[in-house]
């Protein structure tokens, strides 16, 4: 009996266990269920409405519209940060400019035509929202512009693209797109792509421009931040075409918007449609501008033609790689001669000697008319290269003096790029005051110029190959001219043209063991070129941050920090140079020898000295490493005044990450007393010497 009544109770608790067990499976099962709703819910892209409000949103972002009558965004939510607080700013995300049979030339916006409201839709297979507007450009055809707002998955980024309708004989020359006004963030701060990157403490009111690709505009993005985080807006174009980023800052608003000069190829005849070839991006990241650099831009840039090649891969030789020290020769006499001879003394093997004036037109003047060389100038160079030394003489890749011998004899003109009104872009230089016409690089007579030019200067001078100035520093000229095989207009060519020209300068025409270099650091260019020389980066109303280098760093070689001092070298701004030089990573000096050789600028010779020194032990990291962050240390670290740059610290560091993932820090010294500083890692003190630089290993 009492194994009866066991058995029974087991089977009853059985019974129970198994029900329990069925009942939790089904519980299990239903949340499973009801997690990945939600997930897919959560992690997808939808498109909701109400009576008032149409709503895009994914996971990260969330961007509302107004429905109505008029387009505008109630609320752009980037990552929970609001970005839109009041309504009525982004009425305008677009302006267009026609062009038409009669020559009309009409500026529309938004409010010249009819808003026709929107429709879900897909973007490369994402979800979307496509607003449209009916323009009419002929009382027989009503013109649709069709903008895109598209949220791919989980993207931290909303997109941003716009078509527009062209009838026979009309085309777009103009578009402002996006156009994108946000609430202007206390205490913000603007950071355009200038050099190695430029921050402004903003003014109002002020509009500020960043050409790209230029000098003013080394990549396609602004950040506008705070120290709460910061606003990220770029442009995904693959084709580097010519546009000019603008941030129109007002008392409570700023405006981020893209100005492009349309090329006529983007407006198709056959479907009668307009396309901006490329997305635009906005996104916000709370940990800032760097982090959204480096989270952001840096990834896209491997998907480029530019970006995707590792600095292994290029060829580079081996001696550029070993250089750590410049100097910049003016001149073919006896003065400079003896310079370069005593700066060679100093910094030993391998120093590289850039050369300017040595043809016998004065600079900027008769260009490209540059032979014959100056008398001794093919000895001088023996002699340095003699010293185990290299040397690159200077030419101009961009412009010709319309009064030069050879624009008359090889009709220039016909090469020249054109306005819409078929007249010539001209510029004149401080450096000369005679004027200059800019050359279309697609021109198949500049083409061959340049060509015969490097040959040339290989042959006859001896060199270690060719400096072009200016290709990587100025931005791109819509060109009219229908001569030069390339759509009328902006668009790709600039970019496209120079690259077939030093493609074709490498495959046959550069020596071996020979280089191309050029000015600044347009990131479109830097696969082109062996070397980039970046030395205009703005620091007068603003600060120079390293944008550049934690983009680039691992992917290309560069010389100098900014233009160094052409009256005396020891105010103090050279030591600065020179720190910030070393600590992005770039090749040093780029100093006229004939000021650095004088007895009152020893201390500042002896410092690059140092330095160059320093840097010969560091080719694990700075030779495809990659910049991560600069550094000022605490600790005893004041603060100085340097001429030209404002208040800096005497110490500043920067972290490195090597090809092979060693972390390491730098830092300089740049004053003359030793100063104990405090690692940010660790908290723990070291001293850093007078004028000289430190290597942690971390």
């Amino acid at each position: 009996d009492v194994y009866k009544r066991q058995e029974s109770k087991f089977c009853n608790t059985s019974n129970l266990f198994n029900i329990m067990m069925k009942s939790c499976l089904i519980s299990i099962l239903v949340s499973l269920v009801s997690f990945t709703a939600a997930w897919g819910q959560a992690s997808g892209t939808q498109v909701t409405e109400t009576d008032s409000t149409l709503t895009l949103r994914n996971s990260k972002v969330r961007v509302e519209f107004p429905k109505g009558e008029a387009f505008d965004i109630s609320k752009l939510t980037l990552n929970g940060k609001e970005l839109v607080l009041s309504k009525g700013y982004n009425t305008v995300p677009w302006t267009l400019t026609y062009k038409g049979p009669q020559g009309e030339n009409p500026v529309l916006f938004p409010s010249h035509g009819e808003y026709a409201g929107w429709a879900k839709t897909t973007k490369d297979g994402h979800v979307a929202i496509a607003f449209k507007w009916n323009m009419r450009l002929t009382y027989q055809d009503l013109v649709p512009v069709v903008m895109t707002v598209s949220l791919p998955g989980d993207s931290e980024l909303a997109y941003w693209d716009i078509q527009a309708g062209t009838p026979d004989g009309w085309l777009v020359s103009n578009t402002q797109f996006p156009r994108i006004t946000v609430t202007r963030p206390d205490k913000a701060k603007l950071i355009t792509s200038a050099g190695w990157g430029a921050e402004y403490n903003l003014s109002n009111p002020q509009v500020y421009t960043s050409s790209y690709p230029s000098v003013t505009g080394s990549m396609q993005l602004l950040f506008l931040h705070n120290p709460d985080g910061s606003v990220y807006y770029a442009t995904e174009d693959r084709e580097a075409c010519g546009k000019d980023f603008r941030a129109a800052v007002g008392d409570k608003s700023v405006t981020l918007l893209t100005d492009i000069v349309a090329s006529e190829g983007w407006s198709d005849h056959t479907s009668k449609t307009f396309t901006l070839p490329w997305p635009t991006v906005i996104g916000y990241s709370h940990l800032g501008w760097q982090d959204a650099a480096t989270k952001w831009y840096r990834p896209f840039t491997f998907t480029t033609e530019w970006g995707s090649k590792p600095l292994a891969s290029r060829n580079i030789p081996q001696w550029l790689l070993d250089t750590d020290t410049w100097i910049r020769a003016k001149g073919v006499n006896d003065t400079v001669r003896t310079a370069v001879n005593k700066a060679i003394d100093l910094y030993g093997k391998n120093t590289f000697v850039h050369w300017y004036f040595w043809h016998h037109h004065p600079y900027d003047t008769h260009y490209p008319d540059y032979f014959p060389a100056k008398t001794d100038f093919a000895e001088m160079i023996a002699e340095v290269r003699k010293r185990g030394c290299h040397t690159v003489p200077y030419i101009n890749g961009r412009l010709w003096d319309p009064a030069s011998d050879s624009y008359a004899a090889l009709n220039g003109a016909s090469a020249s790029c054109r306005k819409p009104d078929g007249t010539l872009y001209t510029e004149i230089y401080p450096t000369s005051k005679v004027l200059n016409s800019v050359t279309c690089p697609a021109s198949k007579l500049w083409q061959g110029i340049i060509t015969d030019l490097v040959i040339k200067i290989q042959k006859e001078l001896k060199t270690n190959g060719v400096y072009i100035d200016q290709i990587a520093a100025a931005a791109p000229q819509p060109c009219w001219a229908t001569n030069h095989g390339h759509a009328r207009g902006g668009g790709d060519y600039w970019h496209k043209s120079y690259r077939h020209l030093m493609d074709s300068l490498r495959t046959y025409h550069l020596e071996p063991g020979n280089i191309l270099i050029s000015e600044e650091n347009a990131e479109c260019y830097i696969d082109m070129f062996d070397l980039l020389l970046t030395v205009n980066s703005p620091h007068n109303g603003c600060k120079i941050v390293p944008l550049f280098p934690m983009v680039y760093s691992d992917r290309l070689i560069t010389s100098a920090y900014t233009y160094s001092p052409t009256d005396r070298v020891n105010r103090g701004d050279f030591l600065y140079q020179t720190m910030q030089c070393f600590l992005y990573g770039s090749q040093l000096g780029w100093v006229d020898p004939t000021l650095l050789m004088k007895e009152e600028a020893k201390r500042e010779a002896d410092f690059l000295k140092t330095l160059s020194v320093l840097r010969k032990k560091q080719h694990d990291v700075f030779v495809g490493g990659r910049y991560v962050k600069e550094i000022i240390p605490k600790g005893d670290n004041p603060i100085t005044d340097v001429h030209g740059f404002g208040k800096m610290n005497v110490v500043a560091g920067s972290e490195w990450i090597s090809p092979k993932g060693q972390r390491v820090q730098y830092y300089v010294n740049m004053d003359s007393v030793d100063h104990e500083i405090i690692l940010p890692d660790n908290n723990k003190k070291r001293t850093v010497k007078a004028l000289q630089g430190i290597r942690i290993n971390l």
